[in-house]
């Protein structure tokens, strides 16, 4: 198996060379880059070497969050709901240290049949939905929902603590997130506790971590760091599991081009049981546009803290098209060129939603 240390090197090395063609300056691009990504206290610490880094602002955040995560799982347990964490929670301790990353919310996947028990518990313990459940957004269908509390536990310092509940996750056959796909039972019954909190084993976390960056139009390079670790940590004999996973999940494709990325551009060893490589013209179409250094280009740009959860644009599309197992081009088309009217009313709220809007929307999805 790969030593892990290779990957912040050859991380550190491609970023340096995208970095080159943004035309970044400063003492390190590269780490400049990094910063955007969200990704450069844990290369720093390791391609420096120096544990004398300044303090993390997401020390305080990233511990809070940890504790609450525990607190929850308790609760969650004694009203027999199953439950696991995944992604960003999941990995502080295991491949990050707390103060190397950004923990804004805490990602909790439940059995969909303990979702009245799990939401009893949740607002037994402080938690209530954000935002106006009745307001129209991009996610208001998907199989889930954000939850949040005031922590008062430290003085003078009442911060609110978020909780992304899923039940499911999004189809990604569409592109707004409104159909359900759900964890087949055998997945459940291989959660494990890690670092005090259930969670997934390494090859299931990797096929949910694929799905959220398909699902975020490959724009989540923290998503692809995480996916690369667990890579590197799945036993050899464990690759046909992901496959499984990744193919009840819709991503098998995008698990054959990402994976020829991690083996072609980081240098990760192959999988046994992970199929890499095109087997047709998508497949081929998707991997022209995700070479590592192109993917990052794109990513950097798109760079952005205000960007929205949903943009329905022709390029998501396009993605979307190439990389979901069961991508439906009727409808993802209809969703670009004729978006529902409350997806007009949330994209364009000063434009009345109907023929200006839609016109405004058209123009912008194309230039996209």
């Amino acid at each position: 198996m790969t030593s892990p240390t290779a990957v912040y090197e050859r991380l550190h090395d491609v970023l340096g060379e995208v970095a080159q063609r943004l035309k970044l300056r400063g003492p390190d691009p590269a780490l400049e880059l990094a910063g955007r990504f969200g990704v450069r206290r844990w290369i720093e610490r390791h391609v420096r070497n120096d544990g004398e880094l300044p303090p993390s602002p997401w020390l305080q955040q990233g511990a809070s969050l940890r504790k609450e995560a525990r607190q929850l799982s308790r609760a969650l347990t004694d009203a027999d709901v199953r439950h696991c964490f995944f992604k960003g929670i999941a990995l502080i301790g295991r491949f990050y240290r707390i103060d190397e990353r950004h923990l804004a919310d805490i990602d909790l996947l439940i059995d969909r049949a303990d979702r009245t028990r799990a939401l009893t518990a949740l607002h037994a313990h402080g938690y209530g939905q954000l935002g106006d459940a009745r307001r129209w957004g991009p996610a208001t269908g998907r199989p889930g929902v954000t939850l949040a509390r005031t922590d008062t536990s430290v003085a003078n310092d009442h911060t609110e603590l978020l909780l992304d509940l899923h039940w499911g996750l999004e189809s990604l056959g569409t592109l707004l997130p409104d159909e359900e796909v759900a964890l087949p039972p055998t997945v459940w019954a291989r959660v494990r506790t890690e670092q005090g909190l259930p969670v997934l084993p390494d090859e299931y976390h990797a096929a949910v971590v694929l799905h959220h960056l398909v699902r975020h139009d490959m724009l989540h390079v923290r998503g692809l760091l995480d996916f690369t670790l667990l890579w590197d940590a799945i036993p050899r004999e464990a690759g046909q599991e992901l496959s499984y996973l990744a193919r009840a999940l819709g991503v098998e494709r995008a698990l054959r081009v990402v994976g020829r990325v991690l083996v072609d551009d980081l240098r990760r060893y192959p999988l046994r049981g992970v199929r890499l490589g095109p087997s047709d013209w998508r497949d081929r179409a998707a991997l022209r546009e995700l070479r590592l250094q192109d993917w990052l280009v794109r990513a950097a740009r798109q760079a952005s803290p205000g960007a929205q959860h949903v943009t329905v644009t022709r390029s998501l599309a396009w993605r979307r098209f190439l990389l979901a197992d069961a991508a439906r081009p009727s409808r993802l088309m209809r969703e670009v060129m004729a978006p529902p009217s409350q997806y007009l009313r949330w994209r364009w709220p000063g434009i009345p939603p109907g023929r200006a809007a839609w016109r405004r929307n058209l123009v912008a999805a194309l230039r996209a």
